[in-house]
């Protein structure tokens, strides 16, 4: 038979290597443990730089293309300046437009060419050139102008060149109109 004490030896024995091991097992993975968590954050880090500099390369292409962009729309205003200086150089256009709306991109087109703006805040009276009216609505005193008045509604101000362009188009075609009929009386 074997004693008691040798199955408490035994059993203190098994208690002791048991503690040994998570001891040894414990600090050992944890060297582990905390490589893979470095690992994991330095390709987070290198991600990270990554997507801040492509961003960063964004902005720039963006920024240069607003410029190109400006650039272009300038080169078109110049274009629109050569094309309509003999027609519309020292025409009046009298101008009318809902509070809310900016004109000033159009406005500074307009004067590019030559046109010289009049802005209507209310009725009057004489016009001796086309009214150009901004705006959703036509205001109450539109009706009030002479018969032989000619007027143009723009519902959106134009923003692209080519709406611009049309813009001036019609405007120069209201002039060649009103003009035909002043040389006809």
């Amino acid at each position: 038979m074997i004693h008691f004490r040798y199955h408490l030896f035994s059993l203190i024995a098994v208690f002791f290597a048991l503690g040994v091991g998570i001891l040894l097992g414990g600090t050992a993975g944890q060297n582990w443990f905390a490589l893979g968590e470095k690992e994991v954050l330095t390709r987070m880090e290198e991600k990270y730089d990554r997507a801040l500099k492509s961003n960063n390369e964004l902005k720039q292409q963006m920024r240069q293309l607003l410029k190109e962009m400006e650039q272009s729309n300038q080169d078109v205003i110049h274009l629109m300046a050569m094309r309509y200086a003999n027609d519309l150089q020292g025409k009046r256009v009298y101008l009318w437009h809902q509070p809310d709306l900016q004109l000033g991109r159009i406005a500074q087109v307009m004067e590019s060419v030559g046109i010289e703006l009049v802005k209507v805040e209310g009725g009057i009276a004489q016009i001796d050139g086309p009214l150009l009216l901004f705006g959703q609505a036509k205001p109450d005193w539109l009706s009030q102008l002479p018969s032989d008045s000619r007027w143009l509604q723009v519902e959106q101000v134009p923003i692209t060149p080519a709406a611009q362009w049309e813009l001036l188009e019609n405007v120069q075609k209201l002039l060649a109109e009103m003009r035909i009929e002043h040389e006809k009386s």
